[in-house]
């Protein structure tokens, strides 16, 4: 008990560096360029499990104008601790909305410079990309991910 305690504290302080990170970084996205926005997908809907997507539709959103483009679909890479983070930074992705999502991966995609939002799973993504670019989603952080990283997800950990 006291090791899995001292995981949790230790991942609490690098999502909080992370965090911290981000926020001294948000110059990425200038308020006036363009985002590029990804949207988890599996079996033709939003992907109710980050690690779980099987494709992206990804959106380039003007800041200025607050207009989405038409979305790109792009079949994700297969599934691998740590892969989808770099995938979507090779993509450059700027921004990820999720509806559950583990800590390393958040962990992950913070140090490619991708920002995660939350999301409830019944939206349709162009909605969801829509919301993001307007700035009306919470960011994704190890409080309110909806993931934990201590319980199974079809026959896997959620640690990715």
């Amino acid at each position: 008990m006291l090791v899995y305690c001292l995981k949790k504290w230790l991942t609490g302080l690098v999502m909080g560096i992370r965090s911290l990170h981000m926020n001294a970084n948000e110059h990425k996205i200038q308020p006036h360029g363009t985002q590029k926005i990804a949207i988890p997908m599996a079996n033709g809907v939003f992907s109710e499990h980050f690690g779980g997507a099987k494709a992206f539709l990804i959106f380039e959103g003007d800041r200025k104008t607050l207009r989405l483009g038409e979305p790109e679909v792009s079949a994700a890479p297969e599934h691998k601790p740590g892969s989808l983070p770099k995938w979507l930074e090779q993509q450059k992705v700027d921004a990820v909305v999720v509806s559950a999502i583990g800590e390393r991966a958040l962990i992950l995609l913070a140090d490619a410079g991708i920002e995660a939002f939350l999301a409830d799973s019944d939206v349709q993504p162009s909605a969801l990309a829509s919301a993001c670019l307007l700035g009306k989603l919470a960011r994704a952080n190890q409080e309110n991910s909806r993931c934990g990283g201590h319980h199974d997800h079809d026959g896997h950990e959620c640690h990715h």
